[in-house]
Formats: C-alpha cells, structure tokens, sequence
C-alpha cells in the first residue's frame, strides 16, 4: 500500500550535473553493482509500491487477462522482474519490453530468472507502434532529462501507449538529500551509487515543478508519496 504522507519540505536549488552511471565508462562489475544499489534502494524505502499499486489498478480496469507493458531506462530490470512476478500471483498473462539505451544494462537486465524482451533505444524515439503496448513505464528515469526533453518522451509514451503511462521518480527536497546521506553507508555499497544519489536528487523536480510541466498534457496528474517520491500518470480517454 503506498503512503502518501510526506514529511515537511525544505527547498533545494536544482542543479543538472552529470551522474557517472550516465557515462558508461566503468566496469561491469561496478555498473551491476551500483544499479542493485537502486534496487536495494527502492526495496528498503519501498519506493516503486505506488508504480506497481498504480499499474495493477488501471490493468484491472481495463478488465485485461493479458497485457504488454514498456518499460523504458529499465536499469537491471529489477522492477520488471518483480512486476512479472506479481503477474504470476494475480493470473495475469503479461509480457514485459525491457528498453535501455545501454547495451550493459540489457545485458545485466537479461540474466533475471524471467524471460523479458530487450530493445536497445532511446525514449525519443521508441520503435513501436502506434498504441501497440497498454502501459509504459520508468522508474528513476524523468530526473535525468530537463523539461522540454521529458516532454518529448512522454509524447511518444503517449504514442505508443494503449492504456496510458506511469512513472516514478525521486523528488527534490533538502530532507531528501540529508536522509540519503544518512543512510548511504547502509545502502550504497558503489562508489557511483555514493555519488550518483545526492547527484540525482539535485536533478530532480519538486511536484509542483513536475506539474507546471505537465499541464499541456490534458488528464495527466502529478502525485507525491513518502519518501520524497513524486509519480506522474497519464490514462488514455476511453
């Protein structure tokens, strides 16, 4: 069940600067161990809860026994592997596309103990059809492209999705950026992870900021969930 109490916010000033996972340049050892860094993340804050809560409820509403969802910057694919399982639970028949425009990533996300489909793309331009998934996703993905960029990314969600599309990101917030700090020697077992995280958090939108963006974007909503969380949902009219 996702907790949508946050705690007080403290302003934070954005700042877009690089996270090393972004330049694909270390080892593979440490690139798979930063991203079960997120995934252990995610795990212990809960983080991810109100994507899958949010994704089942509009899969049900649609009344669908069988569903195809896009996830896009998929990582390690830890979200799609748990998704998939939930799907097992619930006697749904769901078939996942992985996308991440790193061949590593792919590659790390493929040895999961389930079979997912792989593309290697950019969110700019997804090879698919017109309305030829039900759901796209992301997790910690919006944060690393400024407005104009994210904008572009969910037109193409927009394009491609049948249903509709549901992503989940950090939020920036001074308490944010002080409780990951606290809690880094706990859950960031990388270096990059160690860097990346308050690097993210900088980079990242507050909801109010997330809704301004989103207001061309006729039905779209802008939710925040502790802690320091924001999702952004979009269905496609009936």
């Amino acid at each position: 069940m996702a907790v949508t109490f946050c705690p007080p916010s403290i302003p934070l000033p954005q700042r877009d600067s690089p996270e090393l996972l972004d330049t694909r340049v270390y080892s593979r050892t440490e690139v798979t161990r930063s991203l079960r860094d997120v995934a252990r993340i995610n795990s212990f804050l809960g983080a991810t809860h109100p994507l899958y809560d949010s994704l089942w409820r509009l899969i049900e509403s649609a009344y669908l026994k069988r569903a195809t969802v896009l996830d896009i910057g998929c990582g390690n694919g830890d979200f799609v592997h748990r998704l998939i399982h939930q799907s097992h639970q619930r006697g749904i028949e769901l078939r996942v596309i992985a996308l991440d425009i790193s061949a590593l990533h792919l590659e790390i996300a493929s040895e999961g103990m389930v079979p997912l489909s792989l593309i290697q793309a950019d969110a700019f331009h997804l090879p698919l059809r017109d309305q030829s998934v039900d759901i796209v996703t992301s997790s910690l993905f919006l944060h690393h492209f400024r407005p104009e960029a994210i904008q572009q990314i969910l037109a193409e969600c927009t394009r491609v999705a049948r249903l509709g599309w549901i992503m989940n990101d950090c939020a920036r917030d001074t308490l944010a950026l002080w409780s990951f700090r606290l809690l880094r020697p706990y859950l960031a077992r990388s270096f990059i992870t160690r860097f990346d995280g308050p690097t993210s958090i900088r980079r990242a939108y507050t909801p109010t900021e997330m809704r301004a963006m989103l207001a061309p974007q006729t039905g779209a909503t802008v939710r925040d969930y502790f802690p320091f969380r924001l999702q952004v949902e979009w269905n496609r009219p009936s």
